[in-house]
This record gives structure tokens, sequence and C-alpha cells, in this order.
């Protein structure tokens, strides 16, 4: 290799290295992609194991952390991101891709849940799967099935409305359901 082919080289591979040295400091700097209550690298961390939406399949591309042994567990729903975060103090350990139509408020779990649940609304039946109960008669919930037709598998861009839901992918809201009585959700 002459010198010509090893200096091309090395500025290919200095360009690379500060493209994506920039693409990571603005990713960083980008308040509006982040929540407060966290760490950024945390976040970085799992925003970069998240999958596209399907809701046959997980949001990360990792196994689901035990819920039972994570001592300071709060979820954290944010309606424009689409996404629930689940925190143990201030370090994100998973993150779903979500969607819900609750207000802001604060909910807790119950630790009633179940494997499907109807709802009857102006003449159209909704169907979910692996549902979990929270205060305020709200729920965790799966989407399956309008009126008797399947959900898309990117559920996020269809149109329908589960009344009073944080809606999830299957896998997700059946991990949830192991969420400890108590543990608190906070809609932002």
């Amino acid at each position: 290799m002459n010198s010509k082919q090893k200096q091309f080289i090395l500025l290919t591979a200095a360009l690379f290295a500060i493209v994506v040295l920039i693409l990571n400091v603005h990713t960083y700097v980008d308040s509006s992609r982040f929540i407060v209550s966290a760490s950024r690298s945390s976040q970085i961390l799992n925003i970069n194991r998240l999958r596209h939406p399907n809701v046959n399949k997980p949001s990360e591309h990792r196994q689901y952390p035990n819920l039972r042994k994570q001592d300071r567990l709060r979820l954290i729903m944010v309606p424009g991101l689409k996404r629930l975060y689940v925190l143990n103090g201030h370090r994100v350990i998973y993150i779903m891709h979500a969607r819900t139509n609750i207000r802001q408020q604060i909910l807790r779990t119950r630790g009633h849940h179940g494997q499907q649940i109807d709802h009857v609304n102006t003449g159209h039946t909704l169907t979910g799967r692996s549902w979990s109960a929270l205060s305020h008669q709200c729920y965790i919930v799966a989407p399956a099935a309008v009126d008797q037709d399947k959900v898309a598998k990117n559920w996020l861009k269809t149109d329908f409305a589960f009344p009073n839901t944080i809606q999830l992918s299957w896998p997700d809201a059946q991990w949830l359901q192991s969420l400890p009585k108590g543990s608190k959700i906070i809609i932002r």
C-alpha cells in the first residue's frame, strides 16, 4: 500500500469518527427526546435497543429485567414520544412503545390482571390482551382487535380509541403483569 492510499484511509476514518461524534453530541443535547427524571446516558442506551413498533414483539432487543428485584421502581408515560419508561431510581431499565389517552395524573397498579378484556364504545367492540388494572378505572392493555379485525402490527399508527388505557405490545403488557402491587405510573 502506498502513502496516498494510507492517507486516504486515515482521512476516511477521521471523517467517519467526526460524523459519529457529531451525531452523538446532537442526540445527547436534544432535550425534547429525554425525560428529566432519568439520566440521559441510560435513556440513550435503551433508545438504541428499541425495535420498530410491533404489537407482537417486545419493544427492546433484549430480555426483560426482573421487576421484583427493583427497589425504587416507577413508570413514566410520555404521550408525545409514545413511550413508557421503566425506571429504577434515576436509571432507565427499559423503554416500551406505548400510546395512552389518559390525562396527566399519577396512577398505581392494583395487582389485578387477566388475559382478555372487551370494551364496547359507540357500537364498536375493542378487544385487548394481557390487561393489568390501575387506579382510577384505568388499565394497561395490548390491543388485539377492533370489531373483530386484527390490530395492525404497528398499532401506534392506527386510529382507534381504547378509553382509559396505556396500550403496549402484547409481550410488553404480559411482562408488566408482574409489576408489584402499588407501583407508581406517572402520566405526563
